[in-house]
């Protein structure tokens, strides 16, 4: 079986679990709702859009710097919460909303210290972005691409681990690095399954509209991205812990098979 396919059935098997645990997926409903909210009160409050910075300039990296904290912080809490969820249910128990979130809150000083880290970086590449040629987006984009590798594992080291913040990302980058090596198969699939989720829905969008009921078309298209959106959220979050309580811990996870965990993580070629 190739990579791709062990992949897929991980996934499948992720959308096993997260089926026992249902209720998990309103976390990322309250998270996007409060992003939202947050988002649209600076756009209010100071005008902040997409090209705020690179017209008015610097002056306006300080609110936009807030806003990147507070949204990585609403984020990584109740991503925190799902990790947490997945892993409670994993280790045996039955979680709820309640206990998941009680166990990120557990740990909020080292999200919020994290989401100033990942705000800074946030702010800093985009600056760089709007201020650099081609090639400069280019090499932003890369290490924008190994950013977010090495820090995979971190929501499940701070909801998990009781580790500062420097010790969370260097714990993440050994988790990386030890399991997954240089290959990512995982996020591909998951990518390749909401991409083909979201085709079906702007499919099915489009022919309601063109069957002439445009109302209909739209209200189908609103209440499907919204699931899409919160139901990939939550299996990202339980694929992410198995993976990392299999990679940390050694167990494999009930529901899961073993041998498919064993092949999907990929020694790094030295």
């Amino acid at each position: 079986m190739g990579r791709i396919g062990r992949s897929f059935q991980l996934v499948g098997q992720a959308y096993r679990i997260l089926m026992k645990d249902k209720e998990l997926m309103v976390l990322p409903l309250i998270s996007g709702t409060i992003i939202l909210a947050v988002v649209a009160s600076f756009a209010l409050g100071f005008g902040i859009t997409a090209s705020t910075v690179e017209r008015h300039g610097p002056e306006m990296y300080l609110p936009v710097f807030v806003m990147y904290v507070a949204t990585y912080a609403i984020g990584i809490f109740f991503q925190a919460a799902v990790v947490a969820g997945a892993t409670e249910r994993m280790r045996g128990g039955d979680p709820t909303v309640g206990s998941a979130l009680a166990a990120a809150s557990r740990r909020l000083g080292a999200i919020l210290m994290w989401a100033v880290v990942a705000g800074t970086v946030g702010v800093l590449i985009r600056a760089i972005q709007d201020r650099v040629g081609f090639v400069g987006k280019i090499i932003i984009g890369l290490f924008g691409a190994a950013w977010s590798l090495a820090t995979f594992f971190i929501v499940p080291v701070l909801v998990l681990e009781d580790r500062p913040t420097g010790e969370s990302f260097t714990r993440s980058v050994s988790v990386f690095k030890k399991t997954w090596g240089e290959t990512v198969v995982g996020g591909t699939s998951l990518g390749i399954a909401a991409a083909c989720a979201w085709v079906t829905l702007i499919a099915v969008t489009g022919l309601t509209g063109y069957l002439g009921n445009i109302v209909v078309a739209m209200t189908v298209f609103g209440a499907g991205a919204i699931s899409l959106m919160i139901f990939f959220s939550a299996l990202q979050g339980v694929y992410v812990a198995s993976l990392y309580r299999y990679a940390t811990e050694g167990h494999t996870t009930s529901g899961f098979d073993g041998q498919l965990l064993e092949q999907a993580f990929v020694p790094k070629k030295r």
